[in-house]
């Protein structure tokens, strides 16, 4: 049997494709691994060099996180902000992003250009005026505080990009139904809506990563009731130090539920991801 002459080059080069992607993956990687292996690590081993590798495994640093500083408080605390702030974002903004994509509104495209622009505004700059709202209503150090903001911070984006996925959906398929007796509600709800399942689990996974991570709102709008993870994992740095076993620590519970929604949207995150939303 002979082997074609390009054969050889061809299998080289899928070698190397292969062997390329596998260092990149180990690359970003390798700081998760290794967060994860400093959370089980004591003060001590954290500090030695060279770098401990094999190591008694403590949980010093996870029983410090959650006894002493109150971190599973904080970890549902961020759990129900978030997700409702995430439903919220996600329900509202991609009705908005169907009125715009779908009915002939004066000025729409201006119109979505001054929603977008609300993005573009630094959060630092609405921190006091929220303050001063917040204790003027009596809601300071609220979860519902936390959830307006982060729902009013991510709506912008839900309504910019579900308006270029609703964009790329024919109307056809939606005339079609409407021809066939279904209200305007019945077709969005049974015919657009499951086409948008993968733009909808791409930006709704972004939309989450944002809120989860936010520090500034929650760090000055709160006290102690509505604390969230990224305050309690600030809380490692000291002001003459860092105490890294329990900031990773940290990073591994707040990695996680991230980690979970992604493995549960993985199906959807390709496509939607390299749909509509990176046209302009």
């Amino acid at each position: 049997m002979t082997i074609p002459a390009n054969g050889a080059p061809r299998r080289i080069k899928s070698v190397l494709f292969w062997l390329l992607a596998l260092i990149v993956t180990l690359f970003f990687f390798f700081p998760i691994f290794w967060m994860t292996l400093s959370s089980f690590k004591t003060e001590a081993d954290v500090a030695v060099y060279p770098p401990l590798f094999v190591f008694s495994p403590s949980w010093h640093s996870y029983i410090q996180l959650f006894v002493e500083m109150d971190a599973l408080h904080a970890l549902i605390n961020s759990c129900v902000i978030v997700g409702i702030a995430t439903s919220l974002a996600m329900i509202s903004g991609t009705l908005a992003a169907y009125a715009l994509a779908r009915f002939e509104v004066k000025g729409k495209t201006v119109l979505a250009f001054e929603v977008l622009s609300i993005r573009m505004l630094p959060p630092i700059v609405s921190v006091i005026p929220l303050f001063i709202i917040a204790k003027k209503l009596g809601i300071f150090d609220t979860p519902w505080l936390l959830i307006a903001a982060y729902t009013l911070a991510g709506l912008p984006f839900v309504v910019w990009v579900m308006r270029v996925f609703i964009q790329d959906i024919p109307k056809s398929i939606e005339e079609a139904a409407l021809v066939d007796g279904c209200s305007r509600f019945e077709a969005f709800w049974r015919i657009t809506l499951p086409l948008l399942v993968p733009g909808l689990a791409a930006t709704m996974v972004i939309v989450f990563m944002f809120a989860w991570n936010e520090f500034l709102l929650a760090s000055i709008l709160t006290s102690r009731a509505a604390k969230t993870l990224p305050v309690i994992a600030a809380s490692a740095i000291k002001p003459k130090a860092i105490s890294f076993g329990l900031a990773s620590a940290a990073g591994v519970i707040m990695s996680l539920p991230v980690v979970v929604l992604v493995l549960m949207m993985q199906r959807y995150l390709v496509r939607g991801l390299t749909l509509g939303a990176v046209k302009g």
